[in-house]
């Protein structure tokens, strides 16, 4: 007879709330995509938006930055 172990149950689904994220490289967005530079929910994630080939704008602090064109980046599915 199977024993019934609530404690011992390993099986921890990911909730509802969850944010599933695809990587990239930058250079395969379009202008003015939305994209997140990490794809871990623990860390502070900040949207930015590709401005142009090479540079991306955060939208938090409004500032233009140059991106590497092989920088990978997540986007939220």
């Amino acid at each position: 007879m199977a024993i019934n172990n609530p404690m011992g149950d390993h099986f921890n689904p990911q909730s509802n709330m969850s944010q599933d994220f695809e990587e990239f490289w930058f250079e395969d967005l379009e202008v003015d995509e939305l994209f997140w530079q990490t794809n871990k929910p623990k860390e502070e994630q900040i949207p930015w938006r590709k401005s142009s080939l090479t540079e991306g704008r955060n939208l938090k602090t409004q500032t233009i930055h140059s991106f590497q064109r092989r920088t990978k980046v997540y986007q939220k599915i």
